[in-house]
């Protein structure tokens, strides 16, 4: 079962776990935090950037269709003149998370528009055939669905 409440987007604006210099722009779509560096898509899949927004709905996707999303954007064109985007990690998830907002935990002046609901990592939960992490940016932070379930997706490119 996903997510889709709406809320308002509330945040602690004097406090930020997410430092905004942290990350690059690379004016084209995405950033590359310097912590890490990881590059992300600033939209999820389905989305487009076009003036400074995300434009469009994005689109859900089962975790084999997430990951088979993933293989099939490098194989066109890729995205940003890269094609090794990937599905991240659920630790990778929880590096943009914003601990200070909430109803997206996310700082949507860094990735804007983006819901409050489930986004896939590339793991899967142990000793399970069919279920795999997720970072909710509502309110439940990582949990697991079944990888029949439906998520949105945003790519990442960098460390392996």
């Amino acid at each position: 079962m996903l997510s889709n409440t709406s809320f308002a987007y509330e945040c602690a604006d004097s406090i930020r776990s997410t430092d905004m210099q942290r990350f690059d722009d690379n004016h084209n779509g995405t950033l590359t935090d310097i912590d890490s560096g990881l590059t992300w898509m600033r939209c999820a899949l389905g989305q487009r950037w076009e003036d400074n927004a995300c434009l469009g709905q994005p689109e859900r996707y089962t975790w084999q269709s997430a990951l088979q999303a993933a293989r099939q954007l490098n194989q066109l064109n890729g995205y940003a003149e890269y094609k090794d985007w990937r599905v991240p990690r659920v630790q990778e998830l929880a590096g943009i998370v914003e601990r200070h907002c909430k109803n997206p935990r996310i700082n949507l002046q860094l990735f804007p528009t983006t819901s409050a609901t489930y986004f896939w990592s590339a793991n899967t939960k142990p000793k399970t055939y069919n279920q795999a992490y997720v970072m909710d940016f509502g309110s439940e932070g990582v949990t697991t669905l079944l990888k029949s379930d439906q998520a949105l997706v945003r790519l990442v490119r960098g460390r392996q």
